[in-house]
C-alpha cells in the first residue's frame, strides 16, 4: 500500500514538475499570464517570472534550468516505466535538489514570489525524498 501511494506522489511530482517546467521554459521567451507568477514577481517588468526566467541564475551554462527539468523528469519518468533500479533515479535528482535549494534560497533572500518555481522545487524535493525512502526503505 505505501509502495502504491509512493507510486502515485511520485508521478504527481513529475507531472508537477513537468508543468513548472514548460511553463518556465515559456516564460524564458515570452510574457507569463500574472496568474502564474505572484503578486511580488508581477509588478516587476514584461509579465514579472519573465524576468526572473531571463536573469543570469535561470541558466546553467547556457542552457535554460527548464530545460535542464524537462530533461530530467523525462528520464525519470522513462525509468520508472522500465524499473530502472531506485539508487540510479535517486542520483539523477540531487544536481535538481541542490539547484531548487540555491534558487530556493535566491527568491526567499529577495522577496520574490513565483508560483512555477516553488512548484518545480516542490516537485525536486519530493522526488528525491521519495526515491531516498524507495532506495533504503522499500528495496
Amino acid at each position: 500500500m505505501v509502495s502504491e501511494l509512493s507510486e502515485i506522489v511520485m508521478w504527481l511530482a513529475l507531472a508537477g514538475g513537468a508543468a513548472a517546467a514548460v511553463a518556465a521554459l515559456y516564460g524564458h521567451y515570452y510574457a507569463l499570464p500574472g496568474w502564474l507568477t505572484g503578486p511580488e514577481i508581477c509588478r516587476l517588468e514584461d509579465g514579472g517570472c519573465s524576468v526572473l526566467f531571463r536573469s543570469p541564475r535561470s541558466a546553467l551554462l547556457g542552457v535554460p534550468n527548464a530545460s535542464l527539468g524537462l530533461a530530467l523528469y523525462a528520464l525519470l519518468a522513462a525509468g520508472l516505466a522500465v524499473h530502472v533500479p531506485s539508487w540510479i533515479l535517486l542520483t539523477m535528482t540531487i544536481p535538481a535538489v541542490v539547484m531548487s535549494a540555491f534558487l530556493g534560497r535566491s527568491l526567499i533572500v529577495n522577496g520574490h514570489q513565483c508560483r512555477i518555481c516553488w512548484l518545480g522545487h516542490f516537485s525536486n524535493i519530493t522526488l528525491f525524498s521519495l526515491l531516498l525512502a524507495r532506495t533504503i526503505v522499500w528495496r
